[in-house]
């Protein structure tokens, strides 16, 4: 295997030098502080070994990795919806959920269409490599599909990157339009990395567009290609002048903190004029206005709904209430869902239905809140309530 240091060569590997390692300190220091950073170390690993196999693909040396064949495509479906999900769990604090399972059906597509080429053993898959290798547009068409047409799969990875591009680009926006002002630097910070990240996204379907059906088809295999190499390198190095990102210290660590240095100063406005005051509000909005049963409300959407900064809330929550804010909400919606029980109005509801009627976004999380503030999981306090009702 022969390797050429021209800048081609040195962009294509140094993409996956940096990209694996920023992957793997990503996915280390996400395990242990902040989980949604496991899904962007898993988009640098994918881009990197999806680096590698253009690499192999322009090289010509894919041939010394014919167990390879058609994994790249394979990946890219996956990881595509990947990128939409690790930007909502950073702007909606939540992780993923069962039905995100449906964003991958594409890639299981893919998996079953290609199936027989996947069980090839190598010496026929190097057939097959060696047929397409001396022209790189022709190798990224998949032309073995038993199901679709030709390069059925190109026009819809391409279509799902725009379409998912934009469905973030969203969220980016409605996030920094919703809290500019009350922005944290972990916040600020990720909005300066997401920019970068999404305008190089942004160039990985372009040019298909625009160019291939203009220009030769390994123009727009070549810029796809080449620019998915320095994306990986631009937002990998980019975060490591954003170290709070790289190595997951969130919001709520840096917002605790902040508090903690400013403890006397917070003390002094919390005032028993402020105490009252704050306690009027959280009772209009909580008590009365029920919020907490918006699906998705955070300590921000509560600073809003009553006027009082984000910091003051946190230190009322924490030290006159003796609890903090997530434990607040759950609190009231398992009190909210035990009125409904009991009303007997909702009998015809499952579990699933009560917890969003109640303001969770899961079961899961709706059965460990009612455990810990009722020692008993749902359905064991729904048929308890029902065998009283039938006395």
């Amino acid at each position: 295997m022969e390797i050429t240091l021209d800048w081609k060569n040195l962009i294509y590997l140094s993409s996956q030098l940096i990209g694996y390692l920023i992957g793997f300190v990503l996915i280390i220091y996400g395990y242990r502080k902040n989980r949604s950073n496991i899904l962007l170390g898993f988009i640098f690993l994918v881009f990197s070994y999806m680096s590698f196999i253009s690499w192999l693909i322009f090289t010509g040396n894919f041939i010394h990795f014919p167990a390879l064949y058609r994994s790249g495509n394979l990946l890219a479906l996956f990881t595509v919806p990947i990128i939409y999900l690790y930007i909502r769990t950073v702007i909606k604090s939540d992780f993923l959920q069962l039905w995100d399972v449906l964003h991958f059906i594409p890639a299981f597509i893919f998996l079953v269409d290609y199936w027989p080429v996947f069980l090839l053993e190598n010496p026929e898959k190097l057939k097959l490599i060696k047929s397409e290798i001396a022209y790189p547009e022709l190798f990224t068409q998949y032309t073995q599909s038993r199901f679709f047409s030709f390069d059925f799969y190109t026009i819809l990875r391409t279509s799902m990157l725009a379409v998912y591009w934009i469905f973030s680009v969203k969220l980016v926006w409605d996030y920094s339009v919703r809290l500019k002002d009350e922005m944290d630097d972990f916040g600020k910070q990720w909005l300066i990395w997401i920019k970068i990240f999404l305008g190089f996204e942004l160039l990985l379907f372009l040019p298909y567009f625009l160019l291939n059906w203009f220009y030769d088809p390994l123009i727009s295999f070549e810029l796809l290609h080449g620019t998915l190499a320095l994306l990986t390198v631009v937002s990998a190095v980019a975060l490591i002048f954003f170290p709070n990102i790289l190595y997951g210290i969130n919001k709520k660590e840096k917002k605790q903190a902040s508090i903690v240095k400013s403890k006397s100063e917070s003390k002094e406005m919390l005032s028993p004029t402020r105490i009252q005051e704050i306690e009027v509000k959280l009772d209009q909005v909580l008590t009365k206005e029920k919020k907490f049963l918006q699906r998705g409300y955070s300590i921000h959407s509560l600073a809003m709904d009553t006027d009082v900064p984000v910091y003051l809330l946190t230190q009322f929550i924490n030290q006159h209430l003796n609890t903090n804010f997530f434990d607040l909400i759950n609190e009231k919606r398992v009190e909210e869902s035990c009125k409904l029980i009991e009303s007997g109005r909702f009998d015809h509801l499952s579990i699933v239905g009560m917890a969003e009627l109640s303001g969770f976004n899961n079961r899961n999380s709706f059965t460990l809140a009612f455990q810990k503030f009722k020692n008993v999981s749902p359905s064991v306090y729904i048929r308890s309530v029902r065998k009283k009702g039938m006395k």
